[in-house]
């Protein structure tokens, strides 16, 4: 049976805005904005047959999945496996400022993202490792239903690339933006996405 995943990408923080930050663990709530952008998501999606709600235990993933919660009044689950990548010592540093301290680190997540690991953090492998057993653990618990995942932008690029069988390197090949809503399958002989990166909702 087919499970269907609605992956929605969390709403503006404040480290989101101008020179954008490494986030990764940091527990930052949404701005204005970004609670503007949640309600958004709610509208566009309140109509969809969504079985289960879940998303990284962070405020920023939780506040955005809130309002749709509300509105299908249901549980947000939070699942570790959503978690965003553990940046460890570069958390909080603008990439400026990390590729002066961590040149080598920086680029090599610039160019080979799937090659690296975050000093005191997470490798990108682990990350991938995690996504796969998200992915195999809720595809069956929820065949013939659609689900909603709230998480963060490295996690859905990196997740959107599992599904369509790209390499861990072509991370960057993928683009999320903040409250954007991505839509895939699971099938018995594989994945097939049929939206990305879809922000129409936030024109409106």
């Amino acid at each position: 049976m087919t499970t269907r995943f609605l992956l929605i990408r969390h709403g503006q923080t404040e480290w989101n805005r101008g020179a954008e930050r490494f986030r990764g663990r940091a527990d930052i709530p949404l701005n204005d904005v970004g609670r503007a952008q949640a309600a958004r998501i709610a509208a566009r999606l309140a109509n969809e047959p969504i079985a289960a709600i879940y998303a990284s235990p962070k405020q920023r993933t939780l506040d955005s999945a809130r309002p749709l919660a509300e509105r299908l009044r249901l549980p947000v689950q939070p699942h570790e496996g959503l978690l965003d990548i553990d940046f460890g010592a570069l958390e909080g540093m603008t990439i400026d400022a990390a590729r002066q301290t961590y040149p080598a680190v920086i680029a090599s997540w610039l160019a080979t993202p799937g090659d690296t690991e975050f000093p005191r953090g997470e490798s990108f492998a682990t990350l991938r490792a995690r996504i796969v057993s998200l992915l195999d653990e809720l595809a069956p618990k929820h065949a013939g239903q659609t689900i909603a995942l709230v998480s963060h932008r490295v996690v859905c690029c990196a997740m959107l690339c599992v599904v369509l069988g790209l390499p861990p390197n072509a991370l960057w090949r993928v683009r999320q933006d903040n409250a954007c809503i991505s839509v895939f399958e699971k099938h018995d002989n594989g994945f097939v996405v049929t939206l990305m990166n879809d922000t129409c909702h936030l024109d409106e």
